[in-house]
């Protein structure tokens, strides 16, 4: 009778500590959800605002240089925009490939269950 006492709260334990760490997990996806929703909307937004102000830019530039030298104009502006899509790339490629791991702290949270586990009490 002890020993299947014992078993049962043996289970119990485990599958409490499994509980435990779904609910961290899911803390982990919620949490990633929430930075990568915010960081979408900030790009979206500063985007868009970037994008008004340098087409304001532009055309005052190509204006300012209509009558003497529209063409140089035109082709600085196309040469500043493709420029700044370039850098503005290659910081997102950078930015993506520096990024933290997904679920780390669940993940560092299991090993060490794993490391007490196979060190016993």
């Amino acid at each position: 009778m002890a020993l299947g006492q014992s078993l049962t709260r043996l289970a119990a334990s485990a599958l409490q500590i499994a509980r435990q760490r779904v609910e961290l997990a899911s803390l982990d996806v919620e949490e990633e959800m929430l930075r990568i929703g915010g960081l979408l909307a900030g790009a979206l937004v500063t985007a868009l605002m970037l994008a008004l102000a340098l087409a304001s830019a532009a055309a005052t530039f190509v204006i300012y240089f209509w009558d003497g030298a529209r063409l140089a104009a035109t082709l600085g502006v196309t040469a500043f925009f493709l420029l700044a899509g370039v850098l503005m790339a290659w910081r997102l490629t950078r930015a993506l490939q520096e990024k933290p791991r997904f679920l780390e702290g669940t993940l560092a949270e299991l090993d060490r269950d794993l490391e007490q586990w196979r060190d016993g009490p």
